[in-house]
């Protein structure tokens, strides 16, 4: 039988002799030693080289591949199909949760992006309202996104769709002035006539901003909406119920 030396086995299966020696070391690629005490491979070996190589290429650790190759040595194909298959299973599975934070990550910047680019350039320094304008992810500071911890702050309305929606809430708002209800809350009062305008905004602003919370009360005196918004949110609830340069808080 044809027997190789480290370097002679690399240049067959195209790898470096440190990687050979690192399997080696990991259990991976047993060695035979010659009478002077240099490695020794056989045909055997290259095929065990291409079968890590195979299964890396699957992106399984090497404490599997580990596992594998002990049941090639010692089953039937059969044997290593019937291990491999959960194998991939599973990595197929973490394949799809890391594509869906990926994309979850995309759309997070998406909407970071265009809120950004709608935003004047302030001439002060940041506050937590900035946080807000960026839209911080739930959990990427160990702390709750808002106060149902359910929702990240960041408005997923295109940028170019931003301005005529506040253009529409400041028609159906004008000359109302919001009362300053506690700290996260505010109360504005809706003529009779414009309350269903107020509800058909209410479903498109949810379904964007899904982190405000408003509730809208229709009584025999007349009707009103609070909004109220998570920590750090307050400039976005301000500017979506801002009616005209003239907006003035009432407290």
């Amino acid at each position: 039988m044809v027997r190789y030396r480290i370097s002679q086995l690399a240049e067959r299966v195209g790898l470096p002799a440190t990687t050979l020696r690192y399997y080696e070391a990991r259990g991976l690629l047993p060695a035979q030693r010659t009478a002077g005490g240099y490695r020794s491979y056989d045909d055997h070996d290259i095929e065990r080289v291409r079968f890590i190589a195979t299964t890396k290429n699957l992106g399984l650790s090497l404490t599997r591949i580990r596992d594998l190759l002990r049941v090639r040595e010692n089953g039937a194909c059969r044997d290593v199909r019937d291990r491999l298959l959960p194998l991939i299973a599973e990595q197929l599975a973490e394949l799809e949760a890391r594509a869906q934070d990926l994309h979850e990550l995309r759309r997070h910047l998406t909407a970071a992006q265009d809120r950004l680019r709608t935003l004047p350039a302030r001439e002060v320094p940041c506050d937590p309202g900035c946080r807000a304008v960026m839209g911080e992810r739930a959990g990427s500071s160990g702390l709750p996104a808002d106060a149902g911890g359910t929702a990240p702050i960041a408005c997923s309305l295109p940028a170019a769709d931003h301005a005529p929606r506040l253009a529409r809430w400041r028609a159906v708002l004008a000359g109302a002035v919001p009362r300053q209800l506690d700290d996260a809350t505010l109360r504005v009062d809706i003529p009779p006539e414009r309350i269903g305008e107020v509800a058909v905004l209410l479903v498109d602003e949810v379904a964007c901003c899904p982190f405000f919370r408003f509730s809208l009360t229709v009584t025999h005196g007349g009707a009103y909406l609070d909004a109220t918004a998570p920590a750090g949110a307050g400039p976005l609830l301000d500017e979506l119920f801002s009616a005209g340069p003239d907006h003035a808080r009432r407290t």
